[in-house]
Formats: C-alpha cells, structure tokens, sequence
C-alpha cells in the first residue's frame, strides 16, 4: 500500500549526503552520485524514498559500482536489470518511507539524461513541481494505492513531464 507524505527536504538532504559520503569512500572520486526524485525537490509530497542516481562510463566501472553497491548491502533487483540499468533497495522487503533507491545507469544514455532533467526540470518551475506533488496526493485520494497501479499512473505522469521537459521551450516559471 502506498503512502504519501510532505517529505522534510533538509532531512533528506542530509540523509543523502550521509549515503553520498559512505559510499564515495569506496567509488573512484570521479563518479557522479546525484540526489534525485522528489526527496531532491522542495515542498514536495511522496513516498519518502530517497532516490540516488549513479553514472558509470561503461561496463567495467557498472560491474564494479554494482559490486560496490551490493558490499554497502544495497538489494539488486534482477527484473529491472539491462545493460544500461541496474535498480538496487536498502530493503528486500515492500520500501516504505526512508528507505533508499539507488539508479546505476549509464551514463551516456537518455535514461541518465532524463533523470537529471526531470530533477533539473521541477527544480526551476516550482508550478511543476506542486502540479507534480498534488498529482501524486490525488492519486491516494482517488484510492489508487495499490504500488504496481500507482506507480504505472505516475510513471505515465513523469514521462509526459520529461517530454514536456526536452521541448528546448520550456519555460522556468519560478
């Protein structure tokens, strides 16, 4: 079952840069760990899952960063595998909120590109990104709670911004 919260922006900001640290310890200090999803945006509501993006420049550095991941206990899951992405969890069990994501990506591909932009996206258009939150609000409130159905509703969602986000129009409306 889903839940959604007002997410505390600075605590999450924190608890990233925590991970961040951890993690950079034993990652080559050239890789990218980026704070990403709506725990990266002010004023959000969400599940309160901190999502973290990783970027690998080809294979060699995506298997390592992957063994990486898996050493600090981060849970891979095999059905989103491909290539180019590897999703991992803080938990084998349904997340909840203050569990963590990690996306390893890579990072020449739209995938990686497109998870910047989104963050870059709602980040310079707070009507987006409240549009975005109370979205995600109504989605419970129309009793959509049921994780594979809410996350296909929002998934359909995020893509109609990310293509709204590619438009060189768009327009930043702070």
């Amino acid at each position: 079952m889903v839940e959604i919260i007002k997410q505390n922006f600075r605590k999450n900001k924190e608890l990233f840069k925590s991970i961040q640290k951890q993690l950079q310890k034993d990652l080559d200090e050239k890789i990218q760990i980026e704070h990403v999803g709506s725990t990266a945006i002010p004023n959000m509501y969400g599940k309160n899952i901190i999502d973290i993006l990783i970027g690998a420049e080809d294979n060699k550095e995506f298997n390592n960063i992957r063994d990486i991941l898996e050493k600090h206990n981060f849970h891979s899951s095999e059905k989103s595998k491909s290539n180019i992405y590897q999703f991992f969890a803080s938990t084998t069990d349904e997340t909840k909120s203050g569990d963590i994501h990690i996306h390893l990506v890579m990072k020449e591909t739209q995938k990686y590109k497109d998870f910047i932009l989104l963050k870059d996206y709602l980040l310079n258009n707070k009507k987006k990104a409240k549009k975005y939150s109370d979205f995600k609000r109504n989605l419970i409130k129309d009793n959509i709670t049921e994780r594979e159905e809410y996350k296909k509703v929002k998934s359909e969602y995020v893509s109609r911004m990310i293509k709204e986000a590619r438009n060189k129009n768009y327009k930043i409306d702070n």
